[in-house]
C-alpha cells in the first residue's frame, strides 16, 4: 500500500484543502451560534434555519480567503512565502467563484507592486524564487506584457550566472592541472 505523501499534492490543492477545512470548521460554529439565535422573523418569510445556514457556508469560505488575501497584502506577503500570500489566497478564491470582483479587481491592482518585488529577487540573484513568483502570476494573467520581460530578464540573468559559474569552473580546473 502506498503512503500518503502531502508533497507530492499541487500547492493549489493543499492551499484549497485547508481552506476548505477552515471554511468548514467556520461553518460549523457559525451555524451552532446561529440555531441558538433564530428569531421568529425568519419563520413569519418563510425561510427555515437549514435554508440559511447553506448559503452562508459556501460564502464564509470565500470570505475567509478574502480576509486571509487582504492581511497578507497589509503584510506586505503579496506572493511570498509560498503557501501563505495574497495571490495564493485570491486565487483560491477565483477557483471557488470565478467571477468575484474583489478577487479579481485585487490581483489586477497589485500586479505591478508583485512584479516590482520579483524583479527585484532577479536582481538579487533569488533565481528559482523569482521563477516561482512569475508562474504564481501568470496564473492570473499568462499574457500580461509585464511578465514577459520578467521572464526574460529572468532567463538573461540565469545565463549570466550560468556563465560565471562555468567561468569559476575553468579557472578552478586551470589552477589544479
Amino acid at each position: 500500500m502506498s503512503k500518503f505523501n502531502l508533497a507530492t499534492l499541487p500547492r493549489r490543492v493543499v492551499i484549497l484543502a485547508g481552506a476548505v477545512v477552515v471554511a468548514l470548521a467556520g461553518a460549523a460554529a457559525f451555524a451552532t451560534l446561529r440555531v441558538h439565535r433564530v428569531d421568529a422573523g425568519m419563520a413569519a418569510h418563510g425561510s427555515s434555519p437549514a435554508q440559511t445556514e447553506s448559503g452562508d457556508a459556501g460564502a464564509s469560505g470565500v470570505d475567509i480567503l478574502l480576509d486571509l488575501a487582504r492581511q497578507a497584502t497589509r503584510e506586505g506577503r503579496l506572493v511570498a512565502p509560498q503557501g501563505n500570500n495574497a495571490y495564493e489566497y485570491y486565487l483560491s478564491v477565483i477557483q471557488l467563484e470565478p467571477n468575484n470582483a474583489t478577487a479579481q479587481d485585487a490581483l489586477r491592482e497589485t500586479l505591478p507592486f508583485a512584479s516590482q518585488e520579483i524583479e527585484r529577487l532577479i536582481n538579487r540573484r533569488q533565481l528559482e524564487e523569482a521563477r516561482r513568483e512569475i508562474a504564481l502570476l501568470r496564473d492570473y494573467d499568462p499574457t500580461n506584457y509585464t511578465l514577459i520581460i520578467l521572464g526574460a530578464k529572468l532567463d538573461a540573468q540565469q545565463q549570466v550566472v550560468t556563465a560565471e559559474d562555468e567561468a569559476r569552473a575553468e579557472a578552478m580546473r586551470r589552477r589544479n592541472g
